[in-house]
């Protein structure tokens, strides 16, 4: 397949801007950077990365893909653990074409290509995640108790079709552009686009003292707090930790809604009121490329207290039994206020969860990988005790399970089947919905 995708490069070559490289040496310094995700489980190498500087770039060489019977993945931060093929197709790297336009009268942006979110203001929990996948991925951030879920705030999309046409999802079509709703920093703590992000640190043996404390403030709305209660081993000492990631918007005091914490005397208790656009900048080492590492997330209905202390036994045992994967955390994450509907039917329908049990799994021994895997899976099931059969999977979260636990509700798994049929009934772009 290598040979048949380097055979017609030069078809290629002739259709698109002459800045637009198309790498296809595997051992060039540019091809290996590029190549680069933040996530080396299941990493393949692709016969070519083309890396398109238009929006005609993009067109030519989706419809050049599409005469020539080759597979194309799109990648934008190198984030997402599906952004990978092998010999017999190419990446269309989006981070050369890319833009912000910002429309204050309207109060939009658009948002293009391969915009990172750091670009775009805070977006998620990672500044070089990008912005359209984050859009369409669901979107959940540090202020959508205020904005929705970012999947609900599009207005409207520019899209290349499966038949290789400009049209108007993230599986339905390669997107090129998202026009956004946007929101006035005013909103945010005393208008100033401020938030108060602190950390609580505490022995592990604590657990069980930690938990029934945080438990009144993960159920109560009348603060607007945001965070995870997260057992790991931070560096630089890797001491076993219960660390509390604590968000704030609003105009109280933080020794208000965290009272309860600070009462308890913690190891160590850190705070600052800091600009919402640098709320993710702490975070940067988890950004880093490279490691077998991904997200294990699950929607919950409830903190269940006795639940949470046995996912911190079942980490102890994983870092006994794999030390390479210290970097591991798992985490409850909560945000105490419903996530705003929207005014219209959305694909989303993840607004009523404000709990989720969100693991950091990391490791650097490939041979890690199943007992890494099993573990996060008994965490999860442990925590979803009390949820019966009404399980809930993040959309971008998985590729796997059934999909109504990414889509609920009695018409909206049948609407994006029905769409997926009409955009894109071969599955050019992904088998999600057709399968």
């Amino acid at each position: 397949m290598t040979e048949h995708v380097l055979s017609v490069l030069p078809a290629l070559r002739s259709t698109v801007s002459s800045d637009c490289d198309i790498l296809h040496d595997s051992q060039d310094a540019l091809f290996q950077e590029r190549l680069a995700r933040w996530t080396d489980i299941d990493k393949k190498v692709p016969a070519a990365i083309v890396l398109p500087r238009s929006k005609d770039d993009c067109l030519n060489t989706v419809r050049w893909a599409l005469a020539s019977s080759i597979s194309f993945v799109p990648a934008c931060g190198g984030h997402s653990q599906w952004s990978t093929i092998g010999r017999e197709g190419i990446i269309i790297d989006l981070s050369r074409y890319a833009d912000v336009r910002i429309d204050a009268e309207r109060q939009t942006a658009t948002v293009v290509g391969g915009v990172l979110s750091k670009q775009h203001r805070p977006l998620g929990h990672g500044n070089t995640v990008g912005a359209i996948p984050y859009f369409l991925g669901g979107g959940i951030s540090i202020t959508s108790s205020i904005t929705g879920f970012g999947s609900d705030q599009i207005l409207s999309t520019r899209l290349i079709t499966a038949s290789g046409e400009l049209g108007a999802g993230q599986v339905f079509g390669l997107v090129l552009e998202l026009t956004v709703k946007a929101y006035p920093l005013r909103l945010l703590r005393k208008q100033r686009g401020l938030i108060w992000a602190g950390l609580f640190v505490f022995p592990p043996e604590r657990a069980e003292e930690i938990s029934l404390a945080m438990k009144p403030l993960l159920d109560d709305g009348k603060y607007d707090t945001a965070g995870a209660i997260m057992v790991q081993a931070p560096p630089p000492h890797r001491t076993p930790s219960l660390v509390i990631s604590t968000r704030y918007i609003g105009e109280e005091s933080p020794q208000i809604p965290f009272q309860a914490l600070y009462a308890l005397n913690p190891a160590s208790a850190t705070g600052e009121k800091i600009p919402v656009q640098n709320a993710n900048d702490h975070r940067e080492a988890l950004c880093a490329k490279d490691g077998f590492k991904r997200f294990g997330i699950a929607g919950l209905h409830c903190f269940h207290v006795a639940a949470f202390l046995q996912t911190v036994e079942v980490w102890k045992k994983l870092m006994d039994e794999c030390p390479d994967a210290i970097s591991t955390g798992f985490r409850f994450q909560w945000q105490s206020r419903l996530i705003p509907l929207p005014k219209y039917e959305s694909a989303n329908s993840l607004h009523d969860i404000r709990y989720w049990q969100n693991h950091l799994l990391w490791h650097t021994d490939e041979k890690s990988r199943d007992r890494v895997e099993m573990y996060n899976d008994m965490c999860i099931a442990l925590m979803r005790v009390e949820d019966g059969d009404e399980y809930v999977d993040f959309m971008n979260g998985t590729r796997s399970g059934p999909l109504h636990r990414r889509y609920s509700g009695p018409t909206r798994l049948a609407m994006m089947r029905q769409l997926k049929t009409e955009w894109d009934g071969r599955g050019v772009f992904t088998r999600q919905l057709l399968d």
